[in-house]
C-alpha cells in the first residue's frame, strides 16, 4: 500500500513541463522580437528607397548625376540615423522608356536569434522601380495683341503683358523633360494658327528660339474643328492641330506613353474658321477664312486671311487701317452690314481678299451668315444659318473647342490629359468657367457652369490673375512648374 501511494504522487512534474516549456516559449518570443525588428526595418527601407526612386526620376532631366545625388539624400533622410548606401542605377525596359531603379540592404543584429550562429545577422534588402513613361505633348499659346497691350511692346504696361511672362516661363517648363525621350510641339494662335516646332525630340532649342521670337497682335483664333473637318493640315484651329501632332507618334501596344495638351490665352476666343464659297457664278472655288476676333464691348467680325503669318510686315499681310490683326480684310457689325479696312459700307457682304472682292455664294448674292456646328438656336436667338456677330462666332468657337477637347480625351487606346491657363485681368468668371471645362477640372469653384465628365480623363485649370504686374511670370512659372509635376507624376508608373 505504501509503495502505491508512492507511484501515484504527481507532485513536482510541473517543475518539468515547465523547464521543458518556457525556453520554447523565450524561443518563440525571441523570435517575434527579432521579426518584428527585421519587419519595422523592412518598411522604412522600403519608404527609402520608394522616395528615392520617385525623386531620381522626378530629377531626371538633370542627368544621372544630379538625380542620384537628390535620390541619395532623399533616401537618408527618409532611412534616417545608420542608413546605407543605395545603389541607383537607370536601366530601359523593352519598349526603350527609361527607369530608374535604387537598391539597399542593411544587415539587420538580431537579439535572440543571434544565439544561432547563422542568424547573428540578417540581411534586409529592398528595390523600387519607377518606369518613366514617354511623354507625347503640345503646348498651344496665345500671341494675340492683348498678350501685350496691344501694338504696344511687351513691358510697356498696357494690356495683359502676358507675352513676357510667357517668354520667361515655357524655356524653362520644356526643360523639365527628357529631350531625346519625350516628343513636344509649340503652337501658337493670333488671327492665325502657326505650327511654330512640330512635334518630336530634341524640342528645346527649337522652343525656346520660337518662343523668344514671338511677335503678339491680332484676335483670339484658339478653338478646334469641333464636330466638322480640319480644313487645314497647317493653318486649322490650334486644338485640333494640337491633336494631329498628338496623334502623328506612333504608340507600341502596352507602352506606357501620356498624352497632354497645355493651353494658355489671357482672353475669351473668339474666332473660328470655315470654307466659304465665295467665286460666285463664275467660280466654284472655296476659300477658307477665319473671322471672329474682336471681345465686348465690340460687336464687329472681323475676316481674316490665314495664311498671313504672325509678322505685320510681311508683304501682302498688312493693309490700310490695320487695328493690329494680322490681315483683315473688312468686318462685319451683324446689324448695319459690313466694311473694309476704310470703314466704307459694302453692298452687302464681306471681302474676302486683297483686292476688295465681296463674298458672294453661287446664286451670286452676298454671304452674310455662317452655318454653325452647335444644335438650336444661334447664340443672338436668330435661325441659323447664323448672321456675323460677334455673339454668334464667339459662342460657336467655344462650342467647336469643347467637341474638340471631348474628342481629344475620348481617344483609344491613349486618351489626351488637358491643363488650361487663363492668363491676366481679360480672364473674366465665365472664361475661366470655359478654361475649366475645357480641361475637364471637376473643381466645384465652376461646378454651376457646367457638368463635369467624369468617365474621361481630369484636366486641371490653373488661373494666374496678377498680371499685369511684377508678379506676373513668377506667377505663371509657378503654374508651369505645377503642370510639369503633375505630367512627371503621371508618367511614373
Amino acid at each position: 500500500m505504501r509503495n502505491a501511494s508512492i507511484v501515484k504522487n504527481e507532485r513536482g512534474q510541473t517543475i518539468i513541463i515547465y523547464a521543458l516549456v518556457v525556453p520554447i516559449l523565450i524561443l518563440f518570443a525571441g523570435f517575434a522580437i527579432d521579426a518584428g525588428i527585421l519587419y519595422v526595418t523592412k518598411a522604412k527601407l522600403s519608404t527609402a528607397v520608394d522616395g528615392a526612386t520617385l525623386t531620381g526620376m522626378k530629377n531626371l532631366a538633370s542627368g544621372h548625376t544630379t538625380a542620384t545625388n537628390l535620390a541619395t539624400n532623399i533616401f537618408d533622410a527618409n532611412y534616417g540615423n545608420g542608413a546605407p548606401t543605395p545603389t541607383v542605377t537607370f536601366p530601359t525596359d523593352i519598349y526603350g522608356d527609361q527607369q530608374v531603379q535604387v537598391s539597399a540592404t542593411v544587415n539587420v543584429n538580431t537579439l535572440f536569434m543571434r544565439y544561432l550562429s547563422n542568424w547573428r545577422t540578417v540581411p534586409v534588402s529592398d528595390t523600387a522601380v519607377a518606369t518613366r513613361g514617354k511623354l507625347v505633348m503640345s503646348i498651344v499659346l496665345d500671341r494675340s495683341g492683348s498678350m501685350c497691350g496691344g501694338s504696344a511692346p511687351c513691358g510697356s504696361g498696357s494690356g495683359d503683358d502676358g507675352g513676357e511672362a510667357l517668354q520667361s516661363a515655357v524655356p524653362t517648363f520644356v526643360s523639365m523633360f527628357d529631350n531625346s525621350l519625350d516628343e513636344i510641339a509649340l503652337i501658337s494662335f493670333s488671327d492665325n494658327t502657326v505650327i511654330n516646332s512640330a512635334i518630336g525630340t530634341g524640342f528645346q532649342s527649337p522652343i525656346d528660339t520660337a518662343v523668344a521670337a514671338m511677335q503678339f497682335s491680332g484676335g483670339t483664333f484658339g478653338t478646334g474643328a469641333g464636330t466638322g473637318s480640319v480644313l487645314s493640315a497647317t493653318m486649322g484651329p490650334p486644338l485640333s492641330l494640337a491633336d494631329a501632332q498628338n496623334t502623328s507618334v506612333p504608340i507600341i501596344a502596352g507602352q506606357n506613353v501620356i498624352k497632354v495638351l497645355v493651353y494658355m490665352t489671357d482672353g475669351l476666343m473668339n474666332a473660328v474658321q470655315d470654307n466659304f464659297h465665295c467665286g460666285g457664278t463664275t467660280n466654284s472655288t472655296l476659300t477658307l477664312i477665319n473671322y471672329g476676333g474682336y471681345d465686348s464691348p465690340n460687336t464687329v467680325v472681323g475676316f481674316m486671311d490665314p495664311t498671313c503669318t504672325p509678322n505685320l510686315q510681311v508683304t501682302g499681310c498688312t493693309n490700310s487701317g490695320e487695328t493690329g490683326h494680322v490681315a483683315e480684310w473688312g468686318y462685319c457689325d451683324g446689324t448695319n452690314g459690313c466694311y473694309n479696312m476704310s470703314g466704307t459700307k459694302t453692298s452687302g457682304g464681306f471681302i474676302y481678299d486683297t483686292a476688295g472682292d465681296l463674298c458672294k455664294n453661287a446664286s451670286g448674292s452676298p454671304v452674310t451668315t455662317f452655318t454653325p456646328q452647335q444644335p438650336g438656336k444661334c447664340a443672338d436667338g436668330t435661325t441659323p444659318p447664323c448672321p456675323f456677330s460677334r455673339t454668334n462666332v464667339t459662342s460657336e468657337a467655344q462650342y467647336r473647342a469643347i467637341q474638340t477637347a471631348n474628342t481629344m480625351r475620348a481617344e483609344s487606346p491613349v486618351p489626351t490629359y488637358i491643363y488650361t491657363i487663363g492668363l491676366g485681368s481679360g480672364v473674366a468668371t465665365g472664361t475661366q468657367a470655359f478654361l475649366a471645362q475645357l480641361a475637364n477640372d471637376p473643381s466645384s469653384q465652376w461646378s454651376s457652369y457646367y457638368t463635369f465628365n467624369s468617365t474621361q480623363p481630369r484636366g486641371e485649370f490653373f488661373y494666374v490673375q496678377n498680371c499685369p504686374s511684377a508678379q506676373c511670370t513668377a506667377d505663371l512659372t509657378n503654374v508651369f512648374d505645377t503642370i510639369a509635376a503633375r505630367v512627371l507624376l503621371r508618367l511614373t508608373q
